[in-house]
């Protein structure tokens, strides 16, 4: 009896009546409930290109309107607090979360007009679809679709709330490898396939770029000083034909070494990115510099010396203007796509 009398007066005198009819959802006129959703990144965790995934940790921000939470404040009341448990909450979900989002903390407060704000501290490792033909000049966008579940789709339409995304701008937010450039977002809704029913999605985009000096240093300028050296056997005297061979084969050879050393460095993916085509171009006129010193080689067999000093003069000029030009052509190749995208 002495329970009875005590709980409902607790509950009061927090602020909040004990009306379990606060849990449903504030429809009216069968009106969808217009809830604002945004994302404060803290932390981009881990990117990983080969399992296509991604980590973070930030706040989950909502914000929707209850009438029926509205209030006459007393005096420096501004706001009041509530439990996840004792009003309408939108249940939403990540939907490309690779598991379940750990939530940390959730904080709901309310203000005299009834507007509620969500404020929910997570960490998720979510899929996403990565976009690597221009690697590594890539820019990626990391996406995070919230949906509401399915059996309240019809109470709440999900609105993009740009006026509290951000990301922090602590050193430890932004990865070695990638730099973040912001985020963007928008609502829709899309139908269902094969149900004919509508449900609303935000999707957020957090903009990174792929930091490429690694890769520059690393890869494009040693790819670029052994195709040097296989095309400085060009410079020697066209008799000299075991110098000329020799010097192109070792060039050949630490290309291909080169390539298996970094291999665990390149993303696996079963399309040509930029790199692989520089590596292609690179490894074929390298090649390509056997066939030359061959020609050379008969001519001087066949007592020709002067047709081999003609193809040698022609060559010096030719691999060089034709080795970038081929490389201009990939880079339009791979990259305008990119811009477009």
């Amino acid at each position: 009896m002495l329970l009875s009398v005590l709980l409902p007066a607790t509950v009061r005198a927090a602020g909040i009546e004990a009306d379990t009819g606060l849990l449903s959802a504030p429809v009216i006129d069968r009106t969808p409930v217009g809830v604002r959703c945004g994302l404060f990144l803290t932390n981009l965790i881990d990117v990983d290109e080969v399992k296509e995934t991604f980590r973070i940790s930030g706040y989950l921000f909502m914000t929707w309107t209850d009438s029926r939470l509205a209030f006459i404040p007393a005096r420096n009341q501004t706001e009041r607090s509530y439990s996840p448990d004792s009003i309408w909450v939108p249940r939403v979900f990540l939907v490309n979360a690779a598991v379940q989002r750990e939530k940390t903390n959730i904080n709901i407060t309310g203000t005299p007009d009834g507007t509620i704000h969500y404020l929910e501290l997570f960490k998720a490792e979510l899929t996403n679809s990565f976009y690597l033909k221009p690697f590594p000049f890539d820019t990626e966008s990391l996406g995070v679709f919230v949906e509401p579940l399915l059996d309240e789709r019809e109470t709440m339409t999900l609105e993009y709330d740009k006026q509290v995304a951000g990301v922090g701008t602590e050193p430890f937010v932004e990865l070695v490898q990638w730099q973040i450039l912001g985020l963007r977002g928008a609502g829709r809704r899309y139908e269902i396939a094969g149900t004919g029913k509508a449900i609303s999605q935000v999707q957020i985009d957090i903009v990174v770029r792929r930091r490429y000096r690694y890769y520059i240093w690393k890869v494009f300028v040693p790819l670029f000083s052994m195709v040097a050296i296989a095309y400085s056997a060009f410079w020697i005297k066209t008799s000299d034909y075991y110098t000329q061979i020799s010097i192109t084969m070792t060039a050949i050879l630490t290309e291909i070494a080169f390539l298996f050393a970094i291999s665990s460095s390149l993303p696996k993916v079963p399309y040509l990115t930029f790199i692989d085509a520089f590596f292609l171009v690179s490894f074929a006129f390298s090649s390509g510099c056997i066939v030359e010193l061959v020609a050379v080689h008969q001519s001087h067999e066949w007592s020709r010396p002067e047709y081999a000093e003609r193809v040698r003069k022609l060559s010096r000029i030719l691999y060089p203007v034709v080795y970038v030009g081929v490389l201009t052509l990939v880079a339009l190749v791979f990259f305008t796509p990119a811009a477009d995208r």
